[in-house]
């Protein structure tokens, strides 16, 4: 999943706000505007962004016919409390 607090962040920088659905939405790898339809996004390309100092996922909803929506998301995914747990 990916981390909500950067995912808020980023969409800030970007001018955009989610709701508590939508960005549910999109940490559950599906597209906000496609909504109460299903339908999940795709990654088009992964790279470093220096205006937001981070790791970015661009990605579009697979509905390409019906759907324009287009964003960037962090690559960070959140800690499920299982990181480096076997490491400590």
């Amino acid at each position: 999943m990916v981390d909500v607090l950067l995912l808020e962040e980023l969409a800030k920088k970007q001018g955009k706000h989610y709701s508590e659905g939508e960005k549910t939405t999109v940490i559950n790898g599906l597209c906000p505007s496609c909504l109460p339809k299903r339908v999940p996004y795709r990654i088009l390309e992964t790279y470093y962004n220096k205006e937001y100092e981070m790791n970015v996922h661009r990605v579009k909803c697979m509905d390409i016919a019906n759907c324009e929506w287009e964003t960037l998301i962090p690559t960070r995914r959140s800690d499920n409390g299982l990181e480096n747990f076997f490491h400590s």
